[in-house]
């Protein structure tokens, strides 16, 4: 994955039918529990801000079917371990979303049903998850 075509896709810049052209295989399996993601980083001393209204237009992504639960996770790894990219630790509930998406073994599961209460959390700060929800 191209950090570049993430930024050009949060900015409005390209479609995501390009971004999601740009994550095919961005995660290779390479043991029976190990993944590994390749991303070419941004070569740039600036930076961009990841806000709450950037997670709701990926979350509506997948929702609507244009990027998969696969995309998804790598989108928050490179997001959260990205030296160009940054989010607003302020932001309790973005802060939350963006650690759930990225360690889906840890809490809850990337699903379509937990996407939707993710969409109401982002949208309402409502959490409407159940905590017997969580993996064990």
């Amino acid at each position: 994955m191209q950090e570049q075509v993430l930024l050009d896709y949060l900015q409005h810049k390209i479609s995501v039918d390009e971004l999601a052209t740009n994550l095919k295989e961005a995660q290779q399996k390479t043991s029976y529990d190990t993944t590994s993601v390749y991303v070419d980083k941004i070569e740039n001393d600036g930076e961009f801000k990841v806000k709450r209204e950037h997670l709701l237009r990926l979350c509506n992504e997948v929702i609507d079917g244009r990027i998969t639960l696969e995309d998804l996770n790598t989108i928050a790894f490179v997001i959260l371990m990205s030296e160009y990219f940054t989010h607003d630790h302020d932001d309790e509930i973005a802060d939350r979303v963006l650690f759930d998406w990225d360690n889906p073994e840890i809490g809850f599961p990337l699903s379509l049903d937990n996407m939707q209460k993710w969409k109401i959390l982002l949208e309402s700060d409502e959490d409407v998850f159940d905590s017997r929800e969580l993996k064990e």
